[in-house]
């Protein structure tokens, strides 16, 4: 006898909590995180008169949806949501409640939310929670940028050309008091200079970058990865035209973890970062990269016990001043020694000589640029460097392939920052359960 589906409607008593595994992802994190900080953290942007809104938790509990899932449409996500049991049982939407609609999401950006940094408060929740679990150590992290392609044609691109003031790098303050204690420091001269860039006209806060393996209109996002379980302890968004360098000293800066040793790679192979970490108590391993003006190609050798490099000869050419190069901005160490020392000497040819002296500039803060040289290559370094390759480029690779990252889908700096932190807090989500 063959069967046949009978379409007679039936009335269900259903408990949704029963229907979800207890392996479910879903679950796992309910069970573990309690979003109702979330009240608190939402409580001054709402009135106290008027229409009840929808339930903020609600709201943050769908958009993490979206990222732990990779639904990449807010208007796929309410379809989802009001499809799927799990997702309704982990937002608390029971079958007879209609899910929130998708414009939702771009009202609240637009008006209530502009500018007012609650995914970033939700996401130092999160790590808080973490570190009271005690599964972020402190003790070793990674920190690393990479670049995303904002949401724009490249036929939207223009060439932008406008005045703007020139000055040195701030990389740090605790670094410019430092610096100006030095012998020969003078004020930076700072001047207005024509700058020509690309710009894009439908996202004007993304940049341009061009370098061997990064190319277009975009954002940069740098990121801290505690290296115990993965969890990401830092996050920032900036215009792609960024120095990753110029960035780490303040990105590190405000991290809610204090790290023991950080680990970063050849990018940030500079004496003012290497300076800046000795200064916030970090022990920094950075891989080095090769520099044409280099002084110990020549056969010159740093004494770091006094200061100075020594040449083949054994004749010392000792620090003496900073001094300012208005071409490049920046300031330098000067070594020298006086020429004639050193005329009667048959390597003298090979020595760069200027002003009556032997000299040579290296970074204004060398000594830390050297010490960290002398890292390399040991133990302790192999092993965070790994650690580094591990938890920097694997974060970032599980964030664009599996997590919204591959690029950026709204347009201007504050929602691609609220995309780094969404997309960093599912991550965590995820690892915190791993962990616990």
């Amino acid at each position: 006898m063959m069967g046949k589906q009978t379409t007679q409607i039936q009335m269900v008593i259903l408990d949704l909590d029963s229907m979800i595994p207890e392996n479910h992802l879903l679950r796992q994190i309910k069970s573990r995180v309690n979003f109702d900080f979330i009240y608190e953290i939402a409580a001054p942007y709402y009135s106290n008169v008027g229409r009840k809104s929808v339930d903020p938790v609600i709201l943050i509990k769908m958009l993490l949806i979206g990222y732990l899932y990779g639904i990449k449409s807010e208007r796929r996500l309410e379809e989802e949501i009001s499809l799927n049991l799990a997702y309704r049982w982990f937002c608390d939407i029971d079958l007879m409640q209609r899910v929130p609609d998708h414009s939702t999401f771009s009202q609240n950006r637009r008006r209530r939310f502009k500018d007012s940094g609650i995914f970033r408060e939700v996401f130092n929740e999160i790590v808080l929670q973490c570190i009271q679990l005690g599964i972020v150590s402190g003790e070793t992290g990674v920190a690393d940028g990479s670049f995303l392609p904002s949401n724009v044609s490249w036929g939207s691109r223009y060439e932008s050309t406008e005045a703007v003031e020139r000055s040195t790098i701030q990389y740090m303050e605790e670094l410019d008091s430092e610096l100006s204690a030095m012998p020969g420091y003078k004020e930076p001269e700072n001047e207005k200079i024509i700058k020509t860039c690309l710009k894009s006209r439908t996202d004007p806060d993304c940049g341009y970058i061009h370098q061997k393996r990064k190319k277009g209109l975009g954002y940069l996002t740098e990121m801290t990865i505690d290296t115990q379980h993965g969890i990401i302890t830092g996050v920032d968004c900036y215009p792609a035209s960024q120095r990753e360098s110029d960035i780490i000293l303040k990105h590190l800066k405000k991290q809610l973890c204090n790290y023991k040793e950080i680990a970063l790679d050849g990018g940030y192979d500079i004496g003012a970062v290497h300076r800046g970490l000795e200064i916030l108590g970090v022990n920094g391993y950075t891989a080095i990269r090769e520099y044409q003006n280099n002084a110990m190609k020549k056969g010159f050798q740093y004494d770091e016990e006094k200061d100075c490099f020594i040449c083949m000869n054994g004749n010392q050419l000792e620090f003496k001043k900073l001094i300012y190069k208005k071409s490049s901005q920046n300031y330098y160490r000067l070594y020298s020694r006086s020429r004639k020392k050193c005329k009667e000497c048959p390597r003298f040819p090979a020595c760069a000589t200027d002003l009556g002296t032997v000299r040579i500039n290296t970074s204004a803060y060398y000594p830390s640029f050297y010490r960290n040289g002398q890292k390399v290559g040991g133990r302790e370094y192999l092993r965070v460097m790994r650690l580094r390759q591990i938890w920097a480029e694997g974060t970032f690779a599980v964030l664009k392939r599996e997590h919204k990252l591959n690029k950026i889908h709204k347009r201007g700096i504050h929602k691609a920052t609220e995309e780094c932190l969404l997309s960093a807090t599912a991550l965590n989500l995820k690892r915190l359960v791993k962990a616990v």
